[in-house]
């Protein structure tokens, strides 16, 4: 399967095929031994990992009711008692995406509301324990990281900033047109120079349904947007795990678990939780 890719990827550009079997060290230079390998041996070197963009994609919510226990996190209470945590327990699912390039950089983030009607704040995002900056309509001096508004998670790709992209679904899930307006956003800030450079930006995909949406479709054939896309067996996502590591999906749960923990206790502190409350947020 892999080897399929890679002529892929030649055939893209975005690799070569070298006649004979090569080790590459952990810089992508040819090693001349195995103990400085960093990968198997191959035929193929990726030389514009760049533009070699993979995409994963997992569910969330804002509800603490199915939150696991971050691993050894312990808590103290008395020796009869039972260690209890408040907890939120209202609902607003939402999926996190996250567009990452061959070279391990992350090229843009992606969040999709459960809903029908998207609200503003959501792509500002409200941060409500930071203080107001200078003038009640002073908007620019209180948005970005740590103040009022923080805006979402924003990329720094080759000296351009990629801003959080928010948008929304009834199920909060990933459609045909939500992809193709991501990849209209990445194209609309010139991430990739394919004038310049000759070449289209290589995106690898599992078999979800919204990948055979006929207007994705025809934006990645369009000649003035092009881009190379491989996906992978339809409906078969299970068996496609592309860009889906196990440690990363568990370092992103806990760290959202811990957050979510984080706020309610804000909120009791602050005195914005009654402790008579049953639900929360």
């Amino acid at each position: 399967m892999y080897q399929e890719i890679y002529k892929d990827f030649c055939s893209a550009g975005v690799a070569c095929e070298h006649p004979e079997l090569l080790w590459l060290n952990e810089n992508g230079e040819i090693a001349e031994k195995e103990e400085e390998a960093f990968v198997c041996k191959s035929k193929f070197e990726l030389i514009h990992p760049e533009w070699v963009l993979f995409l994963d994609e997992w569910g969330s919510n804002t509800s603490q009711a199915k939150d696991g226990q971050i691993g050894g996190q312990t808590y103290l209470c008395s020796q009869t008692g039972q260690p209890q945590q408040r907890a939120a327990t209202k609902e607003a699912h939402f999926t996190v995406m996250e567009f990452t390039a061959a070279s391990g950089d992350p090229v843009m983030c992606a969040i999709i509301f459960a809903a029908k009607v998207f609200k503003d704040e959501w792509r500002t995002g409200v941060e409500p324990f930071a203080e107001w900056i200078a003038e009640p309509d002073n908007l620019v001096d209180n948005c970005g990281d740590g103040k009022m508004y923080p805006f979402g998670l924003g990329c720094f790709v080759k000296g351009k900033h990629i801003p959080c992209f928010c948008c929304h679904s009834e199920s909060g899930s990933i459609t045909g047109h939500l992809l193709t307006e991501m990849l209209k956003c990445l194209d609309n800030l010139q991430v990739f120079d394919r004038e310049n450079s000759g070449l289209n930006p290589f995106l690898i995909l599992d078999g979800h349904g919204s990948r055979f949406d006929l207007e994705f479709l025809e934006y990645i054939n369009a000649h003035p947007t092009k881009w190379n896309v491989n996906i992978g067996l339809p409906y078969g996502t299970s068996y496609w795990k592309v860009g889906d590591s196990s440690e990363q999906n568990g370092c992103f749960k806990m760290a959202l678990t811990k957050a979510k923990q984080e706020l309610v206790t804000k909120k009791m502190i602050m005195g914005w939780i009654s402790l008579l409350t049953k639900e929360m947020w």
